[in-house]
Formats: structure tokens, sequence, C-alpha cells
């Protein structure tokens, strides 16, 4: 619907909604995160939030809240609200029964296949209908959802702890520590947030990483990667603190432990980065935190994948031709080539600094 201009009272409650919204965050993935309020006669009578995946949607628990108050009220929310049954009834539904006479939405359905459905039943149900206010705002929200709905994919995150020169260990191998616990408890909450963390087989031979949140949040599927299968016996991925998943592409036999193996196709003796996708995105996973190392990382990358790069950089050299590095790989033979990103943010974590870069955009 064409939006005219946004009042201060709709972005006010539009910019709590998404406040609200946030309280989903690891959790209600890999539904989408909204937030809601209903106002009447300029006061808030209901408020609500979806804050786990299965529960009820933000818009239910704002209803539940204002009762008999939502009847004429003006609903906000940061999300065309849903017409399709899933795990709960369609809201668009509830909406029309409580005589809501308004409804304020930040952006449309990003699913193809529900796109404006919501819209389209409750203005038929004369309802008022308005969208695009805080657009912007609820599409960064939301974004790993969009990529999710739009391309089937998950919106990967790739992870690295390096040094000044962009080395990820010693020429040994030794990795702990590079950079700081301040940095280490960072990892962990966002493991929190996140619905699976993947690393390559090298990782779980040479670390033995337990890839858990260590409290700070839902402990996200572990995937392992390895087209050769071999995981060692005793490793913390198969010790039943979170569900495992071991990629392989052989006849390896399953070691003892709790995860479940899946074989995938293979070529050139490496399993593509479209057919994990395919099968993490159609089992739920809209949110995967790559920590591998470099061959994992390239492995991402030249399939064009990495949507935000979170890197940890610690004051110190490492040095050595044999030292490994972030990203390994083929590389690019020139600098036209190179995977361009955008800087979001860069923070002090202790003595190490935290950058978060973007996507850019390619250059047609």
């Amino acid at each position: 619907m064409t939006r005219t201009h946004d009042t201060a009272g709709d972005v006010r409650w539009m910019r709590r909604a998404l406040e609200l919204a946030r309280r989903g965050l690891g959790n209600a993935s890999p539904n989408p995160y909204v937030g809601c309020v209903i106002v009447k006669n300029g006061r808030p009578v209901g408020e609500g939030a979806h804050v786990r995946f299965g529960g009820p949607h933000a818009e239910v628990n704002a209803l539940r809240r204002a009762g008999r108050l939502a009847a004429g009220a003006t609903l906000y929310a940061n999300l065309e609200p849903c017409r399709h049954w899933g795990k709960t009834p369609p809201c668009a539904d509830a909406i029309i029964g409580a005589g809501i006479r308004k409804v304020v939405a930040a952006m449309p359905d990003p699913n193809p296949l529900t796109r404006g459905g919501g819209f389209r039943a409750m203005r038929r149900a004369g309802i008022t209908v308005r969208s695009g206010i805080c657009r912007r705002e609820a599409e960064e929200l939301n974004r790993s959802f969009i990529k999710f709905m739009t391309k089937k994919k998950p919106y990967v995150f790739l992870k690295s702890a390096v040094s000044l020169d962009g080395k990820i260990a010693a020429p040994s191998g030794e990795s702990r520590w590079i950079t700081s616990e301040k940095s280490r408890r960072y990892v962990h909450r966002l493991r929190g947030a996140v619905d699976a963390v993947l690393v390559g087989g090298a990782t779980v031979r040479r670390d033995d990483p337990s890839l858990t949140s260590h409290g700070q949040g839902r402990d996200p599927v572990r995937i392992v990667l390895s087209a050769s299968g071999r995981i060692p016996r005793g490793s913390k991925v198969l010790d039943g603190a979170a569900p495992t998943w071991i990629l392989h592409a052989g006849r390896a036999r399953p070691r003892p432990g709790r995860a479940e193996w899946i074989r995938m196709p293979s070529r050139g003796g490496k399993i593509p980065y479209e057919s994990a996708a395919r099968l993490l995105a159609g089992r739920g996973i809209s949110r995967l935190l790559i920590e591998g190392g470099g061959e994992t990382a390239a492995w991402a990358l030249e399939a064009g994948e990495v949507d935000e790069a979170v890197f940890f950089i610690a004051p110190v050299f490492i040095g050595g031709r044999r030292a490994p590095t972030s990203v390994a790989g083929k590389g690019c033979l020139s600098l036209r080539g190179a995977r361009r990103l955008e800087f979001r943010e860069l923070v002090r974590l202790g003595p190490d600094i935290l950058v978060r870069a973007r996507a850019a955009a390619r250059a047609a």
C-alpha cells in the first residue's frame, strides 16, 4: 500500500515495536523477529513480542494483554501480520476478530508465497492498513530472515580471530589464544544468537572445540564439514551437549557419540557450498556462523555467500610463511575480483578490536 507522510506518533510506536522484536534474538529464529504495540487514545494498551520459535506470535501476545481494549485501537508491528497456518494460527485473523481499527506495519512479509496476504485479508475486513513506517530499520533487524525467505539459504556470519598480520595460528598450529577472554565471551554470545555454527573437520581434529554458547544463550546446532568424515573418537562435538550434524561425502562409518551423520554429494573431493546451503535451509537453519579455518572460510567466500564478517584483531604479530591465514583457497587473481565489504562496527574489546563488516553490492 502506498505510504503517505509518517507521523511522529507512528514512528514512536513502530520504534517501540522494533525494540520489543529484539527480545526474540537467538530464540525466535528461523522465524522473524517481531514486536507489536496496540495503541488506543494515544496510549499503549497491549504489547507483545515473538520470543520463542513455536510460541505465540507478537500480535497474539499483544492482543491478549489488550483484551477488550483492542476493539477500535491501532496495532503497530514491524512485519506484516501472517495470514497462513504454521505452528500457530494466522495473526491476521486474530486481529480481525479483536476489532482492531487500523494496522501500521513496517514492511511486508518477504516470503514470496505469503507476501501481502495478511494486508489483503485485513483490508477486506474493513481495517485501514499502512505499510512502510521505519522500513529500513525493520529490514535491518530481519536481514537474515529476508535472505532465508527470498533465497532459501542461511544468512552467513564469518568469524575469525587474527593477529595484526592476519594469522590465525602459529606455524606449529597453536592458536590458543590469539585474542582475549573478552573477545571469546563475545563469540559465545554470538553463538547463542545463531541457529548453527560450522567448522571444518581439520578444526575439530586440531582444536577439539565444544562450539557451545557457554551459557550465553541457546546452544546452536554444531555442524562439521568433513568430506572424509574423519572425526576423532572422544571429540567434544560428539559429546551430546548440543545437536551435531556431520556433513561427509565418503563412506564414513558413524563414530561413537551423539551426532547425525549426513552423506553429501562431492565435487573434486569437496562438498559443494550450494548442496550444504540447501540442506541447512531445509532444516530451518537461517543464521549460520562459520568459525572454521582458512579453507572453510574460502569455501563460503568463493561461493559468494558470506553476508557478514566478524573479525577479532589482536595486537600481536605472528609471522612465518607457514602460519595459516584467515582465508585460504584459490584467492582472487586481481583486486578487481576481491570480495568487497563495508565496515559497520569497530569496537574495543579489552586489548582487541572487533570489526564487523557487511557484504557490499557488487559493481556492475
